[in-house]
């Protein structure tokens, strides 16, 4: 198989040094994977928080162990240390890495998991966990193979084959969901749930239902995410909450509040004061 480029990227700031490897997938993947990454550095703040988008995530460990913390009380430290999947979340994923980090990672687009893998979606969203829970100690095989291979283009080699040799199974996808999931993305999460069913002629609960199961979330949880990610492509030069609401397809100003705090755990004013180690995370300590 012939790899394609890869694109590294450098970090060296106050929040740390590290590098991160990404390669666009095999043509035979591109409609499921958004993405293949490999990372490697260390950090010097003590958390972040992994904001939702409308992706599922495979993630290996091949480096010291990182942690997950769940909300209390008690708050709940949990050990990554091996492979873990990520399912849609309505919610931010805590995390640290205060040894460093060396981590593989494939991103998923919406329906790129349930076209990919054997388990359900929907048993998985606003859940992050061991891949051995769902397919025994098999499951490890992959990534010892991950650790006595040195190169980061090999190391992307052996997953992007694991995914062509293991899960391209035909499986598919309902159209509808297909064609849900491409309105809410180029709407930025404008489209209404109703709206959605009146034009794929069907009815709400219908159309709920086939996406809910196929990708974990129903069109209106997945509006939310759409439309939060467009606004945090804005936030960073937009100082009139209001009109950034308006903008997004917000209802006002206290709808855009209630979705940072329930997306990022913090309103969008201190959203906007905090540091961001890439797009897709806040550092909250």
């Amino acid at each position: 198989m012939a790899a394609g480029a890869i694109e590294i990227h450098h970090h060296d700031s106050a929040l740390g040094a590290w590098d991160v490897a990404m390669r666009r997938p095999h043509p035979a993947l591109r409609q499921h994977v958004a993405q293949l990454w490999h990372g490697a550095g260390q950090v010097s703040y003590e958390r972040d928080r992994i904001l939702p988008q409308a992706r599922s995530y495979l993630l290996i460990n091949l480096g010291p162990p990182q942690y997950l913390f769940l909300p209390g009380p008690p708050e709940l430290r949990i050990v990554f240390d091996d492979i873990w999947f990520s399912g849609l979340h309505e919610g931010p994923i805590e995390t640290s890495a205060p040894h460093g980090s060396v981590l593989l990672g494939v991103a998923f687009s919406a329906s790129g998991a349930a076209a990919l893998l054997p388990w359900s979606q929907a048993e998985l969203a606003n859940r992050t966990g061991p891949l051995l829970d769902l397919v025994g100690p098999g499951a490890l095989s992959l990534r010892e193979r991950l650790l006595n291979t040195a190169s980061v283009a090999q190391r992307l080699d052996l997953v992007e084959d694991w995914l062509l040799d293991t899960c391209i199974t035909g499986r598919s996808v309902h159209p509808l969901v297909h064609w849900t999931l491409a309105r809410l993305n180029q709407s930025g999460g404008r489209v209404r749930a109703e709206e959605l069913a009146r034009e794929a002629g069907c009815s709400r609960k219908y159309l709920g239902n086939l996406v809910g199961r196929a990708v974990g979330l129903p069109p209106k949880s997945l509006a939310r995410i759409y439309r939060f990610q467009h606004a945090l492509a804005q936030i960073g030069v937009a100082r009139d909450w209001a009109l950034l609401a308006a903008d997004c397809g917000y209802y006002d100003q206290s709808h855009l509040i209630r979705d940072f705090q329930q997306f990022s755990g913090m309103p969008p004013a201190a959203f906007a004061r905090s540091a961001q180690p890439d797009p897709g995370s806040v550092v909250v300590r």
